[in-house]
């Protein structure tokens, strides 16, 4: 089993993972026009999708960028802690209480976007990857104190309902690093952490079940 540092394997990025990535790509039967050049571009992401779609995931789940589950069926085992490594949670040591899909006609888009972490107020909230803050903002409507984390997988993720914001606009942080903590901002009833996964820039509604 070949080992590499899957956080390094993104879209856009130059560099060896990627080019161990599209070889067991390649081997797998999906091909790459320019072939393991090493960059990731759009003739990977096609053949990533192309991959994902033939284990039988459709949507965000077959979106040409790799998951922990995309890299393990191609034969792939992850050996890499870098900027930070990637974090199990959130909210350390918490688990998720209320899962992302589940159906209410009590939100606009009919369904749960996100994943919730029940938590203290005052519990520290952590990157779930390295990137940038896209925002960080008090009082966004609903969604109360926010914090949108620009992931180094071209991710955006949503940090809901904080009591705190530890990080400005613009800032960079690494996988686990606190970004704020826990509160009962906005429009809940109750204090936690809802974590929305969107693509870069996208808006309610354009989301997946949270996974870094």
């Amino acid at each position: 089993m070949t080992t590499i540092e899957f956080d390094h394997v993104r879209y856009g990025s130059t560099e060896p993972c990627v080019k161990s990535f599209q070889k067991a790509l390649i081997a797998a039967g999906y091909k790459i026009p320019s072939g393991a050049t090493g960059k990731y571009g759009d003739e990977t992401k096609a053949a990533v999708a192309k991959f994902q779609r033939a284990q039988g995931w459709s949507g965000s789940g077959a979106d040409g960028l790799p998951g922990k589950e995309t890299f393990t069926r191609l034969g792939l085992k992850d050996g890499g802690h870098s900027s930070g490594g990637r974090v199990a949670s959130p909210v350390p040591g918490h688990k998720v209480t209320y899962a992302y899909g589940v159906r209410n006609s009590g939100y606009s888009a009919g369904y749960h976007t996100g994943d919730d972490y029940a938590a203290s107020t005052g519990t520290t909230v952590v990157a779930v990857r390295a990137g940038t803050i896209a925002e960080s903002k008090s009082n966004a409507g609903a969604y109360g104190n926010l914090i949108v984390l620009r992931a180094d997988n071209d991710r955006d993720y949503h940090y809901c309902h904080l009591s705190q914001r530890a990080v400005a606009k613009g800032d960079k942080v690494k996988a686990g690093q606190t970004l704020g903590k826990v509160g009962a901002t906005g429009n809940v009833t109750g204090p936690h952490l809802h974590l929305e996964d969107r693509p870069r820039g996208g808006g309610y509604g354009n989301d997946r079940k949270p996974s870094w």
